[in-house]
């Protein structure tokens, strides 16, 4: 427990020492929390690297660090991403990776840190957390603290959310996640789909992990389509798309990949991952010595009981069409048949925008109400 009384203190991230600093922080803060998934030091520290993240190579950013008794506390990022300015044009900045421990004077502190940075690079609003893009980690979990978090979602205290608002934050918008059982999906899910099956032109094809990169390229192609006017959406940049084929490639599998066909063409798209914090949960951070032949071992006999869809979607041309709905309970549908060869836990599909009212009826009609809350902060930087 920090010492509250103590002095605080706001260091920039800037060499060896505070850069572990940075990494130590989640320790401290959830310190206790049985559901926390402790993430990967090697990839935390790649990420941030600014001669190896994708981000730096079209933006910007600061990190911080809050300290009492020369203990680090609290964390959060500052970031200016130059492909979100040039897409939506709307002189917004960017925070993220806010861990900290309850400590309103540290919270405003931090935040305080990350606007100043902001307002320095002349931007007029930050929004967050975003860790670093939306293509990335995004939002505040503010329900669902009981369960662990999916691979690549975020995870939280109770107190993070009003930290946040005790700092002057207010909310932007809610992302959620839905979780489904598979064999509780409902029998509407499959009449949809048996539609789809009957249409002239419609069909599902998995990955083809012969060409790996081409399918990649394929689903890219269409998720810049799909998403392109939803909330925060930015293109994947070149650095991204290669940084995706090398990081996904030892996790997908061919059937964890579908396409829906329509006359032919890749219309719509379905991507599952094995859920590997469940294998890196134990893991404290570490991968050697020895946890990396325990994770491809999990992976290879497919001990992995849980799976997260983090893409599905469908070309703009389909949206708000019947045939759309139908392509994606279809997607569904087969997906979940499959995973129930697999005897799985819960599939969830996160995450998906409280505003993508067509993605959320047809997410709750299969799943249920959403497991999981994840919110984003907003504020103004003008005097």
């Amino acid at each position: 427990m920090a010492d509250l009384t103590a002095a605080l203190d706001i260091a920039a991230v800037h060499d060896a020492r505070t850069v572990r600093d940075w990494l130590a922080v989640p320790f401290a803060v959830f310190s206790g929390d049985s559901v926390w998934v402790p993430p990967l030091n090697f990839h935390e520290r790649r990420r941030i690297s600014r001669s190896r993240a994708p981000f730096f190579t079209f933006g910007d950013a600061q990190l911080f660090v809050a300290y009492r008794s020369r203990r680090p506390i609290g964390r959060i990022s500052a970031q200016i991403n130059r492909r979100h300015l040039e897409f939506h044009r709307d002189g917004c900045g960017h925070f993220g990776f806010f861990d900290c421990v309850d400590d309103s004077e540290a919270a405003q502190a931090l935040v305080g840190a990350a606007a100043d940075w902001l307002r320095a690079h002349s931007v007029s609003r930050m929004v967050g957390p975003v860790n670093f893009t939306t293509n990335e980690e995004c939002g505040c979990l503010v329900s669902g603290f009981d369960t662990p978090p999916a691979i690549l979602m975020t995870h939280a205290r109770p107190w993070f959310g009003p930290l946040l608002e005790h700092a002057g934050l207010c909310k932007e918008i809610d992302l959620y996640a839905y979780r489904l059982v598979p064999d509780m999906l409902p029998s509407s899910i499959y009449s949809i789909a048996d539609k789809a099956r009957h249409r002239s032109g419609v069909s599902v094809r998995p990955f083809d992990m012969r060409r790996y990169a081409e399918e990649v390229h394929t689903l890219i192609d269409i998720f810049n389509d799909a998403w392109q006017n939803n909330w925060g959406f930015v293109p994947f940049s070149p650095a991204e798309i290669d940084a995706l084929l090398a990081e996904m490639r030892p996790l997908i599998r061919g059937e964890y990949g579908r396409f829906a066909l329509f006359k032919g063409e890749p219309a719509a798209v379905m991507v599952g991952l094995p859920n590997i914090n469940e294998a890196i949960a134990s893991f404290k951070g570490r991968l050697l010595p020895f946890n990396w032949l325990k994770l491809l071992w999990l992976l290879k006999r497919e001990r992995v009981r849980t799976v997260r869809v983090p893409l599905l979607g469908i070309r703009r041309a389909y949206q708000s069409t019947p045939i759309g709905g139908e392509l994606l309970a279809l997607l569904i549908a087969e997906f979940v048949q499959q995973m129930r060869t697999y005897d799985l836990d819960w599939v969830e599909f996160s995450w998906v925008l409280e505003t993508n009212k067509p993605m959320v009826t047809l997410a709750e009609r299969a799943a249920g109400p959403p497991v999981k809350t994840y919110r984003i902060f907003s504020r103004s930087l003008q005097a």
